[in-house]
């Protein structure tokens, strides 16, 4: 079956958590995996925003003509993937990340800054810039500091898994009064009403 990297639903409200939801999560009882390949990673980053199409190209490019690159590369993005879900998933439930975890993320985030470039950002300012570095620090460097920035920002209130049936998808709550519940309310929110309508019939 191929991969749906490339168009998975971006509910989260933040590139990080995105990344996090590319597999249903290491405790569900059916894991999904949505990378397979380091093309998945390529896939998935454009379509997330997490970098542009010439710098998917070359990605692309580097891990094709290199499959020891490719292997790498697709190993640490997991690495990534799963230290966020863990970190994600410990302050949804109101506790404090594990020492391991942020120290595996500030590991990512260390190595991503090197080759990094500091440019002017849309909104004024300057932003980190992974998009000259090479492929790995290109691919995930945007998403580790997605997640530095996520607990720079304190607002972990607001951090939140769906409690959909073999969900467990992470999203940051943006609505205004944080009463968002559902990663989605037309597919977890409305399948779970639908259970619960169903079993009040019976």
């Amino acid at each position: 079956m191929a991969s749906r990297a490339g168009s998975l639903s971006l509910v989260a409200g933040v590139l990080a958590l995105d990344f996090a939801n590319t597999s249903s999560g290491r405790d569900t009882a059916e894991p999904v995996e949505h990378l397979e390949r380091a093309a998945d990673l390529v896939d998935w980053a454009a379509h997330a925003g997490g970098l542009d199409g010439g710098t998917a190209r070359r990605a692309r490019a580097a891990l094709g003509r290199d499959a020891d690159l490719a292997q790498t590369v697709l190993r640490r993005a997991r690495e990534l993937r799963d230290t966020v879900q863990d970190i994600g998933a410990a302050v949804a439930r109101g506790e404090a990340p594990a020492p391991t975890d942020l120290d595996r993320l500030k590991d990512f985030a260390r190595r991503a800054i090197a080759p990094a470039a500091f440019a002017p950002a849309p909104g004024g300012g300057y932003a980190l810039d992974f998009s000259a570095a090479p492929a790995e620090t290109a691919l995930l460097g945007p998403i580790a500091w997605s997640a530095v920035d996520l607990l720079r920002s304190g607002r972990f209130e607001r951090v939140k898994r769906c409690p959909g049936p073999g969900c467990g998808w992470l999203f940051f709550d943006h609505s205004k009064n944080n009463s968002r519940r559902w990663c989605d309310m037309a597919t977890c929110g409305n399948r779970t009403k639908g259970r619960r309508h169903r079993a009040r019939r019976i």
